[in-house]
């Protein structure tokens, strides 16, 4: 499913572009967080169900797994702008990116956080293809740039470290390695690595993805793709998003419950 969006600003310096997206529609943004979004954060898996529910023998433990699978708690706001930055990447016509994992899976508590980065994958263009690594910013702050975007744990230092620390990438590249099981995904992960490789560790696609219920403003991310542009040069390449949505950001665990 795609989500219609317009270009509101975009700009470039260095290694770096920047884009700003909006999206007007309030009721197709709604059906696009229950249709898609809302089955990426739950990881809706019906083997799994139905695998528990097989395995029962009694009324009794029906009702048991009935209570255990919405024992879930409610998302938290951050894990749903991780998720709708993961599918409005996947969904965007105008790129090839290919996620091998649903990070969901790999949390062991509820709400947890992983280490590394947000977003973990590939970018495919044409026969070459790109590692792809990622961070994603969801926030309500008025100011611009918003404070998630600044400091030791703000999208640009965030972007940096996966950049630049070796220890960091060799973690990202293990994670990514362990689970490209299939033929194609084996085959994408080898041209990836190799292309990596054979740069020194520098050529790689970073993905900032900022995700806005506020007015447009283009102070979101110059200042942070300027920075980025004189410490991560070429081949490096650095693409900042923020998408600008008609719904409050409180407001989409209502959306996700339908």
């Amino acid at each position: 499913m795609f989500l219609p969006s317009s270009v509101c600003y975009s700009g470039a310096e260095g290694s770096v572009t920047w884009e700003g997206r909006v999206v007007e529609d309030r009721s197709q943004f709604n059906r696009y967080l229950l249709d898609v979004v809302s089955l990426h954060v739950a990881d809706s898996d019906s083997s799994f169900a139905s695998t528990l529910l097989g395995l029962t023998t009694t009324d009794m433990e029906t009702e048991f797994i009935d209570r255990l699978l919405n024992a879930v708690p409610e998302p938290k706001n951050w894990e749903i702008g991780e998720a709708l930055a993961e599918c409005l990447l996947r969904d965007d016509v105008d790129r090839e990116i290919r996620w091998p994992w649903n990070m969901v899976r790999d949390r062991r508590t509820p709400r947890a956080s992983l280490p590394g980065a947000d977003l973990v994958g590939f970018q495919c263009e044409g026969d070459a293809v790109l590692l792809l690594f990622g961070e994603v910013k969801t926030s309500t702050d008025k100011n611009a740039p918003p404070g998630v975007m600044k400091g030791g744990s703000g999208m640009a230092w965030q972007l940096a470290r996966s950049a630049t620390q070796l220890d960091v990438q060799y973690s990202l590249l293990q994670w990514l390695y362990a689970r490209c099981t299939t033929d194609m995904y084996r085959q994408l992960y080898k041209k990836a690595v190799a292309r990596y490789l054979s740069s020194g560790g520098t050529d790689l696609l970073l993905m900032g993805v900022l995700i806005r219920d506020t007015v447009p403003n283009e102070l979101d991310l110059k200042a942070r793709g300027e920075v980025l542009a004189a410490a991560l040069p070429v081949p490096t390449r650095i693409e900042l998003v923020a998408w600008y949505l008609p719904v409050q950001i409180a407001k989409w665990p209502e959306v996700l419950q339908g």
